[in-house]
């Protein structure tokens, strides 16, 4: 079969039925298939729709569960050679289908083909684009663009600088009908579901010119579209927020300032703790100092102005960052840090800062103000955790924390690593492809459940990383692979600051105190005997000893 026919529907079974409709009186003359994905629809007249259609396949979710997600329902239930994808609300003209695949048959580079879309009333719509910027954004997505609604930056992502009636090479085109090459998306992998709604289309483009695939607009082909623009109803509509949302996760997926605070998230992190502990503790000082105003005529000695304890906080800063320091709070670490471990850092500080005044006979500050201060550091540094692992936990359901990922490797091998791991971004990856050598003249096929993408082969590392914002680089070994151009490639992406990692058959070993040493020409994991004294230990070797003795040389 040469096409499949994809249509994501959500409580708009009105306009479906006019897309079937019209899909049924135009339809292409190529074998194709027809795949409705509804995701959960409550609109009473879909029964209706289905009994008027009854070739159509019908995928049902129990759930909403997003254009993108539906999309690859989908193309994962249709293996032919393109797929249409449609929103309900596109009617198809005469010949429209098989003039477009016309034209992509005629054009073998091009993995994705936008057709011109009209309104109702006749008029070309701006289905093709150009890509993102900061100032195209300020101008299309906040108040900017109503005191300037005629701005040549808003003009050029629009493209209205042609007529929009000659085929060209675009950056992106309109989700809501486009054509892809089933070449294209094993290349490339499905939708990103990371976009709920939006930018999904945005994204599926870059990442095809970022495959070496180009995106092209065809006029030759025609479909009316409703085109709802529910984003653009202002901020109390529901449709601005997801695609605000999806529009900031585009830019953590691909923007370069992002993708540099992604590289440095260690020091990031560590810095944005900083900045809440600090500001915690200083909090704490305060309301122990208000708690101590407020009941100055209980103590003989009088309580000095606030000013006189600006040294007392400076003093306190240094001193925490030092502890923290020493005791590794700042390190990065997954999941949630306990509050037993705030409990004591909280303690320790207080208890400095508590023994240096009194050592260094300072009278300015009153001792019930540093007694008050521990237990109001203890919640302060608490509160100051909890924030931070419910922003990170916020940012990694958002996707936000994922890193970048490339697997190198034979492809056996990373398949069973999905296979025995499930979902990666469980583990904070956002696994973007793999490198392995080709196979016999072919590309490799795309693996896992999730059909991670062959990107290209194992010595095209460098430079699929900086093309693909790759943070972390995943080795499997390889038996017999060559040592120095395995060193080259380690020193290649050393020194653009990648995380490496290799997975090792003994990596229990390292979890269980084994240490890494050259043995000879080649390396070795060393695990010393234990020289610790285990009371139940040396105990059991007692008696087991006295009883051998006691039973002689015969005893079995």
């Amino acid at each position: 079969m040469k096409l499949s026919v994809a249509i994501i529907h959500h409580n708009a079974s009105e306009d479906l039925d006019r897309c079937l409709a019209s899909l049924s009186t135009h339809a292409p003359a190529c074998p194709h298939e027809i795949i409705v994905v509804d995701n959960a629809s409550r609109d009473p007249g879909l029964q209706a729709v289905r009994e008027r259609h009854p070739s159509v396949r019908w995928l049902m979710n129990r759930e909403n569960v997003g254009y993108a997600r539906g999309v690859n329902q989908a193309l994962a239930e249709a293996r032919t050679d393109y797929h249409l994808v449609l929103n309900p609300d596109v009617v198809v003209q005469p010949g429209a289908i098989d003039a477009l695949l016309a034209f992509a048959d005629a054009k073998p580079r091009a993995g994705v083909i936008g057709p011109q879309l009209l309104n109702e009333d006749g008029t070309i719509q701006d289905s093709c684009r150009r890509f993102y910027t900061l100032r195209t954004l300020l101008l299309r997505r906040t108040l900017l663009g109503r005191i300037w609604p005629r701005s040549r930056a808003v003009a050029a992502h629009l493209m209205r600088d042609f007529d929009h009636r000659s085929e060209r090479a675009v950056d992106w085109v309109l989700g809501g009908c486009l054509l892809a090459r089933r070449e294209a998306v094993d290349r490339v992998g499905f939708l990103d579901e990371r976009f709920f709604l939006y930018f999904e289309d945005v994204d599926w483009c870059f990442r095809m010119w970022r495959a070496g695939w180009e995106v092209l607009y065809f006029p030759g082909a025609r479909f009316v579209h409703r085109h709802r623009r529910d984003s653009a109803k202002g901020a109390l509509h529901r449709g601005y927020w997801r695609h605000l949302s999806s529009l900031l996760s585009f830019y953590e997926k691909w923007g370069m300032l992002i993708w540099l605070l992604k590289r440095w998230r260690g020091p990031a992190g560590a810095a944005l703790q900083w900045i809440l502990d600090m500001s915690g503790l200083a909090v704490a000082l305060l309301a122990a100092y208000g708690l101590r105003a407020a009941v100055n005529r209980l103590f003989p000695e009088p309580l000095y102005p606030l000013a006189e304890y600006k040294p007392l906080f400076l003093f306190c800063a240094l001193l925490a960052t030092v502890t923290f320091l020493l005791t590794g709070r700042w390190r990065r670490r997954r999941g949630k840090r306990p509050w037993g471990e705030s409990l004591r850092e909280a303690g320790l500080v207080a208890l400095l800062l508590l023994a240096s005044t009194y050592l260094s006979h300072q009278q300015t500050y009153s001792r019930a103000v540093l007694v008050l201060f521990a237990p109001l550091a203890v919640l302060a540094l608490g509160l100051a955790q909890t924030l931070r692992d419910a922003l990170r936990k916020r940012l990694e359901r958002g996707g936000f924390t994922l890193e970048r990922t490339l697997f190198v490797g034979a492809p056996a091998d990373i398949a069973g690593w999905y296979a025995d791991g499930g979902d990666p971004r469980s583990l904070g990856v956002d696994a973007v492809g793999y490198l392995a050598p080709v196979l016999a003249g072919e590309p490799r096929a795309p693996l896992g459940p999730a059909g991670l993408t062959w990107l290209g082969e194992p010595e095209e590392a460098a430079d699929i990383v900086e093309r693909w914002r790759i943070s972390q680089v995943v080795f499997w070994p390889a038996q017999g692979a060559a040592e120095a151009q395995d060193r080259t490639l380690v020193a290649q992406l050393r020194w653009r600051r990648i995380r490496l990692r290799w997975q090792v058959g003994a990596a229990w070993m390292v979890q269980a105190g084994a240490r890494p040493e050259a043995f000879g020409q080649a390396g070795s994991l060393v695990l010393e005997p234990t020289t610790a004294l285990r009371p139940a230990g040396v105990l059991g070797r007692l008696i087991v000893r006295g009883a051998s003795q006691k039973g002689g040389p015969g005893t079995a």
